[in-house]
């Protein structure tokens, strides 16, 4: 990890320069030695002096005990005390206000930099700083003991915090420490929400698995405890089946609001790296190697973490022995209802429960498939089902065209809306049912897809592609804009996107329906392709490199 320390400690410092250039100088200002936002936020300054207390603290750092850094420092507290409520709270002034989950993701880093503080200089040095940190850890601890939350994981952050707490002061104020504690336990009777598979309640691959594994870490520091570092394991070597091959996370399948993005994993370093140190693991080592690797060779800042490898020396010192993610795999995710694959030329991934249940990813490519029904309240095909068998996956679905009958007793109202429909009897008059098979092949996917039930239904396979892709074949050449579409009728179809050449086909098109108007997810952000036949039908196509 030594090699990379340069880099660690040269993008905090690019951090530490915004900040100084967005400090607010003026006393007056009631953003006073604070980051100037569009809000009054606290939280932006305090994760910030994370870097800022790192590089003062890191002598080789060009802000080594720099006297400018430390009267900024001094006044990023007083902002950061003018925040802080009565009860010790911070708000997250955008929506959560009196907010114990936004209290306890400041306390992680202020009680870090504290203890940066402690660890790198005598008792005699910092002494204003300490105190203020201090003063600030302490009164936040009784907004954690009293305050509530919001989500899953809001529980994790707040009880990673009581911990913290109940040590910080447990000399001073054994009394107050040991009511943090049984805080704590009410929160871990609730039971800790990490399945067998490594999955979080949230699914959230793109952010809160990394703040829930966080919070597991500071549990197991703060108790020794190690059943807290197995629900780290188990989450981080899952991940490493939601890495696609141009090294991004798959969030499709996340509740929260990193689904759909396509982000590195950039902040799983300091986890994978914890991990690979506790652990032994050749998979850690590996994963953890190839993050900071690719970072510092993308010029990416690197991920906001100095502080916590400065604060745990067998981090600063580890030697990596291997590096990279896996190179192929192929794992169900039952509870999930998730399969992830890889193979040297592509990744896929199915989902159970999702109206966009195939994607594909080629690279950076990422193409991603839908069935428009149109059937009564149904818009597109949802798999109920996911079932893998013979080498193949099946993915099914039943849907049923229903209609409400007349109450069989006069109502005490003629108004629609006050009446209670949930009494009404319900006319099923016919039914579909969708079959799709994925078959995986070595440079792509075979999809065919069968419908049975109810005739003459115009059903439309979504191809979903991205915008300013090249579509061609013997009979015509274009670059297809986002938010338009076509029909392929028939034959197969090239699509070639940055170095990326496919063959798609062969297509399908006996109706023009391009679905009902109310309640169409229509793909606004890139360009679609249909293939278009009427129940009943059985039709098989693939995707695949050309």
């Amino acid at each position: 990890m030594k090699r990379y320390m340069e880099h660690m400690i040269r993008s905090a410092e690019q951090r530490v320069d915004q900040f100084l250039s967005l400090q607010v100088k003026d006393e007056r200002d009631v953003f006073f030695g604070g980051m100037k936002r569009p809000i009054l936020e606290a939280k932006p300054t305090i994760y910030v002096m994370a870097d800022a207390a790192s590089v003062y603290l890191n002598e080789k750092s060009r802000y080594y005990k720099s006297e400018s850094l430390l009267k900024a420092m001094e006044a990023a507290i007083i902002f950061i005390k003018n925040c802080q409520r009565e009860d010790g709270s911070f708000d997250y002034p955008s929506c959560n206000f009196k907010s114990a989950p936004d209290t306890s993701f400041c306390f992680k880093r202020l009680i870090a930099t504290y203890r940066l503080f402690l660890k790198y200089t005598g008792d005699e040095e910092l002494v204003s700083l300490k105190a203020g940190y201090r003063y600030v850890l302490v009164k936040a601890l009784t907004a954690l003991l009293t305050g509530g939350f919001h989500t899953p994981n809001h529980r994790w952050g707040i009880t990673a915090a009581l911990m913290q707490g109940a040590n910080l002061v447990k000399e001073e104020n054994p009394e107050l420490s040991s009511q943090l504690i049984k805080r704590a336990k009410q929160y871990l009777n609730e039971g800790i929400d990490g399945n067998e598979e490594g999955e979080y309640a949230e699914r959230s691959t793109g952010n809160y698995n990394a703040v829930v594994n966080n919070a597991m870490m500071a549990m197991y520091e703060e108790s020794g405890d190690e059943s807290y570092l197995g629900y780290v394991e188990r989450n981080l070597k899952m991940m490493l089946y939601y890495i696609d091959p141009d090294d991004t996370i798959f969030t499709q399948n996340s509740t929260r609001q990193d689904q759909g993005k396509a982000d590195y994993p950039d902040k799983y370093l300091y986890q994978y790296l914890y991990m690979a140190a506790k652990t032994g693991l050749e998979v850690f080592d590996r994963a953890a190697h190839k993050i900071i690797k690719d970072n510092t060779e993308r010029g990416d800042m690197a991920p906001e973490c100095l502080h916590i490898i400065m604060l745990h020396d067998f981090m600063m010192n580890y030697e990596f022995k291997g590096y990279g993610f896996l190179e192929t795999y192929h794992k169900h995710f039952e509870e999930a209802g998730v399969i992830r694959g890889k193979t040297p030329e592509y990744g896929y991934s199915i989902l159970k429960g999702k109206s966009a249940f195939l994607f594909l990813k080629f690279q950076e490519t990422l193409i991603y498939l839908k069935i428009g029904e149109s059937y009564c309240d149904i818009r597109n095909f949802i798999p109920q089902t996911i079932e893998e068998k013979d080498g193949v996956c099946i993915l099914t679905s039943v849907a049923k065209g229903w209609y409400y009958l007349p109450f069989s007793e006069k109502q005490s109202t003629n108004d629609w809306w006050k009446m209670d429909h949930a009494k009404r009897e319900i006319l099923n008059s016919s039914e579909i049912k969708m079959t799709v098979t994925l078959k995986e092949l070595s440079d792509g996917m075979e999809i065919s897809v069968k419908a049975e039930g109810l005739d003459q239904v115009p059903l439309r396979v979504e191809i979903c592609i991205p915008a300013g892709s090249i579509l061609e074949n013997e009979h015509f050449h274009m670059r297809v804009a986002k938010g338009e579409d076509m029909v392929l009728r028939d034959g197969d179809v090239t699509l070639i996107h940055g170095n990326q050449k496919l063959l798609l086909g062969p297509g399908y098109g006996t109706h023009e329906f391009g679905g009902h108007y109310s309640g169409e997810e229509i793909n606004e952000s890139g360009f679609t392709i249909y293939f278009n036949d009427y129940t009943p039908y059985e039709r098989t196509f693939s995707i695949r490199k050309a």
